[in-house]
């Protein structure tokens, strides 16, 4: 069994893929989602829709949610009232109950390892809410966030599909574009709440 590092590089060379294939022209287009552009690549943010990046090597599985912060939480600005700063607990409470998002086959004996939030609009609670308040808006306006998970499987010989259960943890998710690398190879697709099996 190879160690974490390298199911972490082999994951962020399918993300600096994926950033490559959907990045580029989102400077020019910032509001590109509110437009209803028919194009199958997805912008750097767009509503509905995020990413999702998978590694499975042996018993390790690193995946990585990328999401405009609007599909979980229904907001993207930095919380501010008692209310928003509640919604914003209850949604870090929520993405570390990785169990409940990923669904492992029981036979695999998995178990979440760790995971790693990031998001502007978790840091305010370490009193850096002045710092991203008057930094670019455009940032602001279009928060995203990302979830790291590592999972663990004792036996990887029943390891054959992981269901998706974001869809209705969080309803605003509509899509989710998959890039993975698993045992018989490299697979993308895209993911909804009737289509949320990766099978390997």
């Amino acid at each position: 069994m190879r160690p974490t590092p390298f199911i972490i590089g082999s994951l962020l060379a399918v993300i600096s893929v994926a950033s490559a294939a959907h990045d580029h022209d989102h400077d020019d287009h910032e509001h590109e989602h509110e437009h209803g552009h028919e194009h199958e690549s997805l912008s750097a943010h767009e509503h509905g829709v995020g990413s999702l990046n998978l590694v499975v090597d042996g018993g390790e599985v690193a995946i990585e949610l990328v999401s405009p912060a609007n599909n979980l939480l229904g907001f993207e600005h930095l919380p501010a009232s008692n209310a928003d700063k509640a919604k914003v607990k209850a949604l870090q409470a929520q993405l570390n109950d990785a169990d409940s998002l990923f669904v492992f086959p029981a036979a695999a004996d998995c178990s979440v390892e760790e995971v790693e939030l990031s998001s502007p609009l978790f840091e305010t609670e370490d009193g850096h809410e002045h710092e991203h308040e008057h930094s670019d808006e455009s940032a602001e306006s279009h928060a995203d966030i990302q979830a790291h998970f590592h999972f663990n499987c004792t036996q990887e010989a029943a390891l054959d599909q992981i269901q998706v259960a974001l869809f209705s943890a969080f309803p605003g998710t509509e899509r989710l574009l998959l890039q993975a690398i698993g045992p018989k190879g490299q697979q993308g697709g895209e993911l909804t709440a009737t289509q949320n099996l990766i099978r390997f």
